[in-house]
């Protein structure tokens, strides 16, 4: 997509856990604005286990004019996070974050499209889910998740440095598995980020993204120049 009458083309990543509504955010704010919208399912059901695919994936996109991206992950990432304008955090109770889960579990079955259909990925699923919300987990990964807040991350990242990290912590940890971790490694982001809890933030937010977007310095004067030839 291409910049419309001098507008701003916004940059935005939304993260969260499963349930938080990243998908539906992502998809308002690329309607509202202008702006391509890339769900990381669908990237992770292309690219599979393939570290090199995402990181290219994020090397292609992240350089582009504007974006809207979901997503639930970290590391591969690294490119998006740093060119994003603005980070958006969804924090949800665990208890919303169910019902939506359960609710879009069954819808899509219904209509034939869950790629993960049965009752027993649904209770896997709310199980995984239920330890990011909780920020339980197995006393291995708090040990790499600790390693991995500790290490000093360059400001910018190759895709060989970004494929060394993916492969040292490996999927557990690209996944998040808890949403303190998440929250922790995004403070380094802190001036761009932006934590939304419930529908009032939310609304806030577009309100925000949409006075951003107002038109540049650069595309104010254009306009005043053409105003002026026509006036002369």
């Amino acid at each position: 997509m291409l910049q419309k009458k001098g507008y701003r083309m916004l940059k935005i990543q939304i993260l969260g856990g499963p349930g938080s509504g990243k998908t539906t955010l992502g998809a308002e704010i690329g309607a509202r604005f202008d702006l391509p919208f890339y769900e990381t399912d669908v990237i992770g059901m292309k690219n599979g286990m393939q570290h090199s695919a995402w990181i290219r994936d994020a090397f292609e996109i992240s350089p582009l004019p504007g974006w809207s991206i979901e997503g639930g992950g970290l590391i591969w990432n690294e490119p998006i996070l740093a060119q994003a304008d603005y980070i958006v955090l969804l924090e949800v109770p665990w208890r919303t974050a169910a019902y939506r889960i359960v609710r879009r579990h069954i819808s899509k079955s219904l209509r034939g499209v869950n790629p993960y259909p049965g009752i027993r990925s649904l209770i896997l699923f709310l199980r995984d889910s239920r330890r990011y919300y909780l920020n339980q987990c197995w006393p291995e990964l708090i040990e790499a998740m600790d390693r991995c807040l500790a290490e000093q991350i360059p400001a910018s990242l190759d895709s060989e440095q970004l494929l060394t990290r993916c492969e040292t912590y490996g999927v557990k940890i690209i996944q998040t598995p808890t949403a303190a971790f998440m929250r922790q490694y995004l403070e380094k982001y802190r001036q761009k980020l932006i934590i939304v809890r419930n529908n009032a933030e939310r609304a806030r937010l577009l309100d925000f993204l949409a006075q951003q977007r107002c038109p540049s310095p650069v595309g104010i004067y254009v306009f005043l120049t053409i105003i002026k030839m026509l006036y002369k």
